[in-house]
């Protein structure tokens, strides 16, 4: 996953915040009321714009809902579809060979690959010209006579994805094998900004959790069709909350997928620190290890007891109370590296392999 990816999504959502903020300054010099000491050219140019306000002002709500509705979902179908991409492609560079990827995943490639050749085909949407049915074909063929250079056709698992309600995402996540509903659940920041404890979320419909993505995708279909309705617009106030919202659901989705990136790599690219001794001050875990070379800035995987993984960098390494930026061990010794993270007895570590 490409951390450069989810912070482009922030910067074009704080754009759209700076776009309101920006209205709102016009809006505030519209109704400001002129005094007698006030510039001739200052006095002409309000009273332009005073006159132009009151003519066009609902016009100009309308418009503003409208692009801002539309930026706003455009924001959420981009950076859903290139963040699943990210993922197949992150998962075809860490497992070596392409029978290892999830069962699941292997099935919808071929079945979603057969239906992206057919949109290619008959040219159904310009969003795939960019492609060609021999390209597509050959990389399901490459998964066969070469496994272990495989590439996934990541454009087959977002085909034709628009209209990105709360339940489409999670039926584009279940292509992955990836139950979304269970996984956002464990997500704080997003548990917090809906309001609800964990207890409380897990006995309510889910899709009524989300319901601020379902009806931002509503208001959008509405503007694309022609059909909202003038009372029904949201003020710039009114839009605060879904962009705050949009943008916790969309860091949370993120964050699924990191985090399932990163138990993929716990299982082909680190291996299992298995001499654990102990761990200090929930901070330094002291371990056993011999023929490695070990260096400040490398990462750990931190697996908890309930599942979930996280990957940190090493800040520090201690061997006999002294503090090293790296180490080359040839026989089995003792040391402690400590991490920026919580860390517990019961969890399992792991470290690049060497």
């Amino acid at each position: 996953m490409n951390i450069e990816s989810l912070e482009s999504f922030k910067r074009e959502l704080n754009q759209i915040r700076e776009y309101l903020k920006h209205i709102q300054y016009v809006n505030n010099v519209a109704n400001f009321n002129l005094l007698s000491t006030d510039n001739q050219e200052f006095k002409e140019l309000l009273n332009t714009l005073n006159e132009h306000y009151r003519f066009f002002s609902t016009d100009k709500r309308i418009f503003e809902y409208k692009a801002s509705i539309i930026s706003l979902y455009g924001l959420l179908e981009k950076y859903v579809e290139i963040w699943i991409k990210e993922y197949l492609c992150s998962l075809s560079n860490i497992v070596p060979e392409y029978n290892k990827i999830d069962e699941r995943i292997r099935e919808n490639h071929f079945e979603l690959s057969l239906k992206l050749i057919n949109s290619i085909t008959i040219r159904e949407s310009a969003k795939y010209q960019h492609l060609t049915k021999e390209e597509v074909l050959n990389k399901l063929n490459e998964c066969i006579i070469n496994p272990t250079k495989y590439k996934i056709n990541t454009e087959a698992f977002v085909l034709l994805s628009g209209n990105l309600k709360h339940n489409k995402i999670v039926e584009l996540f279940n292509k992955l094998n990836l139950d979304l509903n269970n996984e956002l659940l464990k997500n704080e920041e997003l548990n917090n900004e809906i309001g609800l404890n964990t207890n409380t979320i897990s006995r309510i419909d889910k899709d009524i959790l989300y319901n601020k993505i379902n009806d931002l995708v509503e208001r959008r279909n509405q503007i694309a069709h022609g059909s909202e309705a003038v009372d029904n617009i949201l003020s710039i106030s009114e839009l605060e909350p879904y962009i705050q919202f949009l943008e916790k659901y969309c860091q949370a989705i993120f964050q699924v997928l990191v985090e399932q990136i990163t138990k993929e790599e716990a299982t082909h690219t680190f291996q299992v620190v298995a001499n654990v001794i102990k761990v200090f001050g929930n901070k330094i875990l002291a371990f056993e290890i011999e023929n490695y070379t070990i260096k400040a800035g490398d990462m750990l995987i931190i697996q908890t007891k309930e599942g979930r993984f996280y990957k940190k960098p090493i800040l520090t390494i201690q061997l006999d109370n002294k503090e090293y930026t790296e180490l080359k061990i040839t026989e089995n010794t003792k040391i402690a590296v400590s991490v920026d993270h919580k860390i517990k007895d019961n969890h399992t570590f792991y470290i690049v392999k060497q």
